[in-house]
């Protein structure tokens, strides 16, 4: 009796403690459920009309619309006189770390309104956190063509530039028969599991923490992630940087991603350098012969840390990351002024 009166108070406690816990995760924001849902037509996608708010090197606070990306809602179909500009990229589209008023996307957005009064301008954050251009072009033809945009802006850098696969869930663009094909085949394993475990991760925060836990753990050495920095004091071995890498004179262009480039639309698809190092000289060659446009970003990104105002220093929390607000500014007006062009070449 007395054994049994203590499992049923040690399962109190626990059942308390944890409903404690989450809720001051929710409320102050500490860690969020889930943003992913499983879609047919898509893969893993983020889940719609979904409100989120994060923490990381800056602070973020959006939505999800009902079509699935951050900001303003716009169906498939495009009203007369819009111009509609789709930007594609990773983490550094996606922006979860600052307001939409802060969004480069928005300022180049406002930039276009003044010089075309009397046209509608669009801008939709299609960004995905972690794709690369493989995924990007995946997305692509699965979806951001639904939008029937004007303009598509492949944001990559220097890691974007090999396919990683690294999520079992998202369609793959691959080679079949000497043609670019995007598979839908998902392990069905992958799926039951995602399908099986999505209503935790989707309502509790802390089952979602563990959950990327253990996903991290995967690809990473557990005693680093525990550990952080320090890890690094005793064990001498250093990353091999892909940055680096694909400045050697020996680089070669990957196959898909040849591909890809080579089946790009010129009359949309502008091919941006969103890092602070140049892209391969090859793979710019590529786009140059291919007809592509092609905008470089870094040497704007390096002139301003040149001044002393790094992009990527947030400095109320002291921490290294994503373009902050002022990198931002810059990338909006880059944009604009090469949409700006683009669009008065179309126009003539």
């Amino acid at each position: 009796m007395k054994t049994t009166k203590q499992i049923i108070l040690f399962g109190l406690s626990f059942i308390l403690t944890f409903a404690v816990s989450e809720v001051f995760i929710r409320t102050s924001n500490l860690a969020s459920v889930s943003s992913t849902e499983f879609y047919d037509d898509i893969g893993r996608g983020r889940r719609k009309n979904l409100n989120f708010l994060r923490f990381n090197e800056g602070f973020g606070i959006g939505k999800f619309n009902q079509y699935g990306y951050i900001g303003e809602p716009h169906s498939q179909v495009k009203t007369n006189n819009t111009i509609r500009i789709i930007l594609m990229g990773d983490s550094y589209v996606e922006a979860f770390q600052i307001f939409r008023r802060d969004y480069f996307g928005e300022i180049a957005k406002k930039y276009l309104k003044q010089q075309y009064p009397k046209n509608k301008i669009e801008i939709l954050n299609f960004g995905r956190s972690g794709f690369d251009i493989a995924d990007i072009y995946a997305y692509q033809k699965s979806y951001a063509e639904k939008f029937n945009p004007d303009f598509i802006l492949y944001m990559i850098s220097n890691d974007d530039l090999v396919p990683k696969y690294s999520d079992p869930l998202r369609p793959k663009t691959i080679i079949k028969n000497d043609s670019l094909k995007i598979s839908f085949h998902f392990d069905p394993q992958e799926i039951e599991i995602f399908e099986k475990t999505k209503f935790i991760t989707q309502n509790f925060a802390i089952f979602n923490m563990l959950n990327n836990g253990r996903k991290r753990a995967k690809t990473t050495p557990v005693l680093s992630i525990l550990t952080d920095k320090v890890y690094f004091w005793f064990n001498s071995e250093i990353p091999s940087d892909p940055k680096i890498n694909n400045q050697e004179k020996d680089y070669q262009i990957n196959l898909v991603t040849s591909k890809i480039i080579k089946s790009l639309d010129t009359s949309k698809v502008v091919i941006i350098n969103r890092g602070i190092l140049k892209l391969p000289a090859e793979f710019k060659k590529l786009c140059t012969i291919n007809g592509l446009k092609y905008l470089d970003l870094s040497s704007k990104l390096n002139l301003m840390k040149d001044q002393g105002e790094d992009p990527y220093e947030w400095k109320i929390t002291k921490k290294e990351g994503h373009w902050n607000q002022n990198a931002h500014k810059v990338v909006g007006k880059e944009i604009a002024e090469m949409l700006n062009s683009l669009i008065d070449n179309k126009n003539k």
